[in-house]
């Protein structure tokens, strides 16, 4: 007789933007067929505060199940006010913390905190840690000893290779607008670089842009490993990228990108790949090898099931 599976309950409590840490974890548990998952927190539509706050593309929007006022970020919502709208104890509550958290302990068997920004926010996480199972911090440089290291991932569905795709730029930096990005941007143009540069473009339109540019380039804001350094290697983009601590723990340097420190070593870097395309393209291939075993949001949910005991 075939025993029957029995479902566990997932619930992600974060705030939603259009775009968010937590929507690729949302992604990732979605296309699990081992859980029931629901969805709460403060849901912006599509404004997302960058650059003072913009609007993205409608079709960018994801509800979730629970929405609460946006306004609500800037509050503490009873975790028993969010417990009656679930209905039942979960087997898993995430608290995707990226500046918002329930206040108290919601029905959960494990109730669990995903330090999405430690390298901004860690003081607000420490003043709440102590009302949590297990705690996942996302840049082992800032993780704490009672802390469980998550490293950021790529979604499969999203970061790829476009291999039809014509390359039209030499390079392409999407992300906010930190002084050091603009200082290499602006160097990369005045030596007659095409460059593309800016932000808003988030999913297909950000995958669509790196895979028309010839080399990626991350440049972090604190010593982080953004995501972006995940995203590239799994576009099959050859990455250029400021050495940070945790580059170590996975990537060689020469095999899987190419680091810098400062800006004239960025542009020096960009110009060997442009100069060696067999190097790039070898570069760029073990890092696609590399990160595309054991590295996508699917595989970081899978761990976070194991060490919460769900598995």
């Amino acid at each position: 007789m075939i025993k029957k599976m029995t479902k566990k309950l997932v619930v992600i409590s974060a705030i939603h933007y259009p775009l968010t840490m937590a929507r690729y974890f949302w992604n990732a548990f979605e296309r699990r067929d081992d859980i029931i998952l629901k969805v709460v927190g403060p849901f912006s539509g599509t404004y997302i505060p960058w650059n003072n706050g913009i609007h993205l593309n409608p079709k960018h929007v994801k509800t979730p199940d629970f929405p609460l006022p946006i306004s609500s970020v800037n509050q503490r919502v009873p975790a028993s006010m969010l417990d009656i709208q679930i209905g039942t104890e979960a087997d898993l509550w995430l608290d995707i913390d990226a500046g918002w958290c329930v206040d108290g302990r919601p029905k959960a068997k494990v109730y669990a905190q995903i330090q999405t920004d430690p390298h901004v926010l860690k003081g607000r996480y420490n003043s709440v840690k102590t009302k949590y199972d297990k705690i996942f911090c996302m840049q082992n440089c800032y993780r704490e000893q009672d802390e469980i290291y998550l490293p950021y991932a790529y979604d499969p569905t999203i970061h790829y290779p476009e291999y039809e795709t014509k390359k039209e730029y030499d390079v392409c930096m999407i992300g906010l607008a930190y002084q050091q990005r603009e200082e290499v941007a602006k160097r990369l143009i005045l030596d007659g670089r095409i460059v593309r540069f800016g932000i808003g473009m988030v999913y297909d339109e950000y995958r669509r842009e790196y895979n028309k540019s010839k080399v990626a380039v991350s440049w972090s804001s604190l010593k982080d490993t953004p995501a972006r350094v995940w995203e590239a290697m799994a576009m099959k983009i050859p990455l250029v990228c400021n050495r940070t601590p945790d580059l170590d723990l996975f990537f060689i340097e020469g095999v899987h990108y190419l680091g810098f420190i400062a800006t004239n070593d960025a542009v020096n870097r960009v110009q060997t790949y442009l100069d060696t395309p067999d190097l790039a393209k070898k570069i760029a291939d073990s890092a696609y090898e590399f990160v595309t075993h054991g590295h996508s949001w699917d595989d970081r949910c899978e761990f976070i099931m194991k060490e919460c005991g769900l598995l």
